[in-house]
């Protein structure tokens, strides 16, 4: 499918939730031309040859939308690839933050939130200070500006954003704001209604020094179009998007996705032990690249893959099931079904986290109260995060505040700080899809937890890089000591 301007091929949008991350496989004997186009790009294949010419299948990444159609999409709409100029603008923001604040292991966080944030008050700084902040926020202010009201202003099928702004009475700032300041329990309740109750405390404490208070709220909850399976105490996926992707950052990566009607997808990539978190991260960015793409497909490994990893084992079985249930699995080059199952755990974060020297807040601070460069400026981040079952809910509150020079006879307020250490043997991104949101890398988390919920499984990872069958045989030991004690089910 080509554009009719242009002749570069056109991405195909779901009707049902919207999303661009999607796959065409072309059937039927294709003439050359399209024969290379599929080719060159990512999102296409050819499926083989029929009889019926032009019938193509079209299938919808996020939420798992498919449909064989003859000549045209179902469904499906063909559009323009999307602009992702803010996707990889706050992509790179994110890579910037857990570079510089060291948060390559925060249990969660929203850099997406910080972005907008920021972005709906830089344009607003003047001298020296624009050129460092297009940089920090990669494009120039206006632009920022204007997406971050857009992105503010889309409707979305699942995500809510909302933004506030307060000013004392006398403060000077060229930002719009709503004047006086609320007092505390206003804050608390605008916090627990634009977080639909996910968050019910805003995280800074007013007083009345405040001076001027500025807050993005993000909340997402997609729900899963099938529910995980419970399997001892982990969840079982048995559908979605699972696949083994080589990376330049960490070499090979475990993927898995579960399908989404809501428009969000939510990513887990788990790399080797061995690999730094800063790494992962990376991976994640490839992950997701190739996610936007359509370059991301179900029931994938590389081709000199090992039988068994750190995070995955191959195996032959032999399971009763139907033919249309066997019609429906993937199948591997020797035209095999396949079975993919990963297991992944349910888990819940909250963070609060300082963010008072994430890179563009003192630019921005400086910019919205210029008449007042010895105010003192504090940034936070309230986020909570829960992945079960269901779905994934998650709520990011983003505030600043500047406060005035104090008189001596008052004491500086101190605010309560919750640090809490998840290390993890992998990463979570959320990404937004649809519309003005499309590609928004919204939420991402590192997993805390021990691998295969016993913390032994590492180890025996590792031993395998050294001696794999003196691992084997370990590892058939503590599986049958598992399944014994119920931990693991019955084969």
């Amino acid at each position: 499918m080509t554009s009719p301007t242009d002749g570069q091929p056109m991405r195909l949008r779901c009707g049902r939730c919207g999303s661009s991350a999607s796959h065409q496989i072309v059937m039927g004997m294709p003439p050359l031309e399209l024969a290379e186009q599929v080719a060159a790009t990512p999102w296409q294949r050819l499926g083989g040859c029929l009889i019926v010419p032009g019938t193509w299948t079209a299938e919808c990444l996020t939420c798992g939308q498919r449909e064989t159609v003859d000549g045209g999409p179902a469904d499906f709409t063909a559009t323009p690839a999307p602009d992702r100029t803010v996707a990889r603008a706050i992509t790179g923001y994110a890579a910037r933050c857990r570079e510089q604040l060291d948060q390559t292991t925060t249990s969660v966080v929203s850099h997406a939130g910080l972005w907008l944030f920021l972005a709906s008050a830089a344009e607003h700084s003047t001298g020296e200070g624009r050129a460092t902040l297009e940089e920090i926020l990669g494009m120039p202010l206006e632009e920022a500006g204007a997406a971050a009201r857009r992105l503010l202003a889309a409707p979305h099928s699942t995500l809510a954003a909302a933004a506030g702004a307060w000013a004392a009475a006398d403060a000077v700032t060229p930002v719009g704001v709503e004047r006086p300041i609320p007092d505390q329990a206003s804050l608390d309740a605008w916090a627990a209604e634009r977080t639909r109750g996910l968050i019910d405390r805003f995280p800074l404490e007013v007083t009345e020094l405040t001076r001027i208070v500025l807050t993005t709220a993000l909340v997402l909850e997609p729900m899963w179009t099938e529910p995980l399976v419970a399997d001892g105490a982990w969840l079982r996926l048995t559908g979605g998007l699972q696949t083994i992707v080589e990376t330049q950052a960490a070499g090979p990566v475990i993927v898995a996705k579960p399908h989404s009607e809501d428009g969000i997808d939510v990513v887990s990539v788990r790399a080797h032990p061995r690999t730094k978190p800063a790494q992962v991260w990376q991976a994640v960015d490839e992950v997701v690249a190739l996610l936007d793409d359509g370059g991301l497909w179900h029931a994938e490994r590389p081709g000199d893959l090992q039988a068994s990893g750190f995070g995955w084992r191959v195996r032959t079985a032999r399971v009763q099931m139907t033919e249309d249930e066997r019609s429906g699995l993937p199948t591997d080059a020797m035209g095999r079904p396949q079975q993919w199952r990963s297991r992944v755990p349910a888990w819940a974060a909250q963070e609060t986290l300082d963010l008072t020297g994430a890179p563009g807040v003192a630019g921005v601070a400086a910019a919205i109260l210029p008449e007042e460069p010895d105010a003192v400026t504090r940034c936070v981040q309230t986020v909570r995060a829960e992945y079960d079952a269901d779905g994934f809910r998650v709520a990011a509150l983003t505030a600043l505040d500047m406060v005035g020079s104090m008189p001596p006879q008052l004491s500086r307020v101190e605010v309560e700080r919750v640090e809490l250490d998840f290390r993890a043997p992998h990463a979570v991104v959320a990404v937004a899809r649809g519309g003005a949101w499309e590609g928004v890398p919204l939420v991402s988390a590192w997993v805390g937890g021990a691998n295969h919920g016993d913390s032994d499984w590492e180890a025996l990872e590792l031993l395998a890089d050294t001696d794999p069958q003196e691992a084997a045989g370990l590892r058939g030991y503590k599986e049958q000591q598992m399944r014994s004690r119920g931990e693991l089910p019955s084969v």
